[in-house]
């Protein structure tokens, strides 16, 4: 199941201005997990996604993605080589892969179009401004669907500026979008741009499998890195070969009075032979919606 992404198009390099004591919208899951080539070797992330990480900063880019079917609603994230690197703005990199991009997950999707140059920048306040073509809206959406096209660049370019230690992760950043550098553009028809925005935390995936990403070649162990929000119970997470379940675990439900934003975390350590493999992991809410995420990986033989 490998599929790659294809970067078409070169981001416009616009200055980023940068002031010490920056802050950001960002969670723990913006940095890359322990799988991860972006980051080989980085310790384990804080309990929870709210807290801010030191971590160390990566040249890959986190690009969020729109999940499909009964996930249809909610932002995954995947992080992955810009294949044009001709601009150094790591932000404007990201903004482009939205548009440009095929998530490696089959589950993912984007719901913008694709268009040649974004431009980016962040003023000493810590304001993200994205400045994109009118291309990128040609699109027709939804008033929902709209919104979450626009909270999908809005997550990916914060995550980046968090990656990148361009900024921090400790407070919730605004994100401006202009339209061929004018503001108050209706975005998909649907939704105006006069405001800025910032992360609406309702659409992050109520499970999701953070670690090992979708097509990666870890070797063994390897540590498996997944998150279950509140609203979600009974998580449980499966490694399977063929119907063959390989092992198995559950995810201990968030305690009462749990930040239903944050959920409960899990990273395990997995003994896995060479091989092919599908990780899943399901959780159910209260009307008995099943929610799930699963990547197919490759475990590579030792040496």
């Amino acid at each position: 199941m490998q599929r790659r992404r294809s970067l078409r198009a070169t981001a416009a390099v616009v200055a980023v201005s940068l002031a010490l004591g920056l802050a950001a919208c960002g969670t723990a899951a913006d940095r890359p997990g322990t799988n991860s080539a972006a980051a080989p070797g980085i310790g384990a992330a804080p309990g929870n996604t709210g807290e801010a990480l030191d971590g160390v900063a990566t040249e890959q880019a986190p690009v969020y993605w729109v999940g499909t079917g009964d996930q249809s609603g909610y932002l995954f994230r995947e992080f992955g080589d810009p294949e044009d690197t001709s601009t150094a703005d790591p932000v404007a990199q990201a903004a482009a892969m939205v548009t440009q991009s095929t998530p490696d997950d089959p589950d993912y999707r984007t719901l913008w179009s694709p268009v040649g140059t974004v431009g980016t920048s962040v003023s000493p306040d810590g304001t993200i401004t994205v400045d994109l073509p009118a291309a990128a809206f040609s699109t027709q959406l939804s008033e929902k669907d709209a919104r979450l096209a626009l909270q999908q660049m809005v997550y990916t370019v914060s995550a980046a500026a968090v990656t990148a230690g361009l900024l921090d992760a400790s407070t919730a950043k605004e994100v401006r979008i202009l339209v061929d550098g004018q503001s108050g553009f209706k975005a998909f028809g649907s939704v105006d741009l006069s405001q800025p925005l910032t992360r609406d935390s309702s659409l992050a995936a109520p499970v999701w499998l953070i670690d090992p990403q979708t097509d990666s070649n870890p070797g063994s162990p390897l540590t498996l890195y997944l998150r279950a929000l509140p609203v979600v119970h009974d998580v449980r997470w499966e490694v399977l070969q063929g119907d063959r379940t390989v092992k198995s675990g559950k995810v201990q439900a968030a305690s009462p009075g749990t930040d239903p934003t944050v959920g409960t975390e899990l990273r395990t350590t997995l003994e896995l032979d060479p091989g092919d493999y599908r990780i899943k992991v399901t959780g159910t809410d209260d009307h008995g919606t099943e929610f799930s995420d699963d990547h197919v990986i490759t475990v590579q033989p030792a040496g």
